[in-house]
Protein backbone atom coordinates (compact mmCIF):
# COMPACT_ATOMS: atom_id res chain seq x y z
CA UNK A 1 0.00 0.00 0.00
CA UNK A 2 1.19 3.55 -0.99
CA UNK A 3 2.44 6.15 1.52
CA UNK A 4 0.86 9.68 0.52
CA UNK A 5 3.80 11.89 0.74
CA UNK A 6 2.43 14.98 3.66
CA UNK A 7 4.42 17.63 1.42
CA UNK A 8 2.48 17.12 -2.02
CA UNK A 9 0.59 14.20 -1.14
CA UNK A 10 1.90 11.85 -4.27
CA UNK A 11 1.53 8.22 -3.86
CA UNK A 12 4.81 6.59 -2.74
CA UNK A 13 6.17 2.67 -2.29
CA UNK A 14 8.88 2.10 -0.74
CA UNK A 15 11.17 5.06 -1.10
CA UNK A 16 12.77 6.42 1.33
CA UNK A 17 12.08 9.97 -0.01
CA UNK A 18 9.30 11.44 -2.23
CA UNK A 19 9.75 11.19 -5.76
CA UNK A 20 8.14 14.50 -6.60
CA UNK A 21 9.53 17.05 -3.92
CA UNK A 22 11.97 14.63 -1.65
CA UNK A 23 10.20 15.17 1.63
CA UNK A 24 11.59 12.09 3.78
CA UNK A 25 9.12 9.88 4.34
CA UNK A 26 11.42 7.22 5.83
CA UNK A 27 9.89 7.51 9.47
CA UNK A 28 6.45 6.71 7.77
CA UNK A 29 7.58 3.70 6.47
CA UNK A 30 9.02 2.79 9.90
CA UNK A 31 5.56 3.68 11.47
CA UNK A 32 3.70 1.71 8.77
CA UNK A 33 6.04 -1.40 9.73
CA UNK A 34 5.60 -1.33 13.38
CA UNK A 35 1.76 -1.03 12.66
CA UNK A 36 2.20 -4.77 10.42
CA UNK A 37 4.34 -6.05 13.51
CA UNK A 38 1.86 -5.34 15.78
CA UNK A 39 -0.88 -6.79 13.69
CA UNK A 40 0.99 -9.85 12.74
CA UNK A 41 1.27 -10.17 16.43
CA UNK A 42 -2.38 -9.93 16.89
CA UNK A 43 -3.40 -12.64 14.75
CA UNK A 44 -0.58 -15.03 16.27
CA UNK A 45 -2.04 -14.19 19.75
CA UNK A 46 -5.63 -14.68 18.52
CA UNK A 47 -4.54 -18.02 16.72
CA UNK A 48 -3.05 -18.80 20.19
CA UNK A 49 -6.49 -18.26 22.19
CA UNK A 50 -4.93 -15.17 24.10
CA UNK A 51 -7.74 -12.66 23.83
CA UNK A 52 -5.93 -10.32 26.08
CA UNK A 53 -2.80 -10.26 23.92
CA UNK A 54 -4.47 -9.70 20.39
CA UNK A 55 -6.46 -7.08 21.50
CA UNK A 56 -3.74 -5.07 22.99
CA UNK A 57 -1.96 -6.08 20.10
CA UNK A 58 -4.66 -4.87 17.31
CA UNK A 59 -4.88 -1.71 19.60
CA UNK A 60 -1.45 -0.66 19.16
CA UNK A 61 -1.97 -1.17 15.40
CA UNK A 62 -4.74 0.82 15.22
CA UNK A 63 -3.12 3.83 16.85
CA UNK A 64 -0.01 3.89 14.59
CA UNK A 65 -2.12 3.08 11.24
CA UNK A 66 -5.97 2.65 11.17
CA UNK A 67 -7.03 0.23 8.78
CA UNK A 68 -10.15 -1.92 8.78
CA UNK A 69 -7.79 -5.39 9.68
CA UNK A 70 -6.64 -4.18 12.65
CA UNK A 71 -9.97 -3.08 14.28
CA UNK A 72 -11.60 -6.58 13.17
CA UNK A 73 -8.89 -8.41 14.96
CA UNK A 74 -9.30 -6.36 18.29
CA UNK A 75 -13.29 -7.12 17.57
CA UNK A 76 -12.78 -10.78 17.32
CA UNK A 77 -10.29 -10.91 20.49
CA UNK A 78 -13.01 -8.36 22.16
CA UNK A 79 -15.91 -10.78 21.34
CA UNK A 80 -14.12 -13.74 22.48
CA UNK A 81 -12.83 -12.10 25.94
CA UNK A 82 -17.27 -11.37 25.90
CA UNK A 83 -15.92 -7.74 26.76
CA UNK A 84 -18.74 -6.68 25.21
CA UNK A 85 -18.14 -2.66 25.60
CA UNK A 86 -15.45 -3.43 23.51
CA UNK A 87 -16.72 -5.41 20.96
CA UNK A 88 -18.86 -2.59 20.30
CA UNK A 89 -16.35 0.11 19.83
CA UNK A 90 -14.44 -1.90 17.24
CA UNK A 91 -17.54 -3.00 15.57
CA UNK A 92 -17.96 0.37 15.21
CA UNK A 93 -14.32 0.91 14.12
CA UNK A 94 -14.05 -1.67 11.63
CA UNK A 95 -17.28 -1.03 9.82
CA UNK A 96 -16.08 2.56 9.46
CA UNK A 97 -12.96 1.36 8.05
CA UNK A 98 -14.83 0.00 5.37
CA UNK A 99 -16.40 2.53 3.95
CA UNK A 100 -13.64 4.53 3.97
Amino acid sequence: MPIACPACNKANQTEAACQRCGCDLARLHEIRAAAVACLGGATAALADGDWTAALSAAARSWRLRHTAESARIAFLAAAAAGDTARTLHWRQRATDGESA
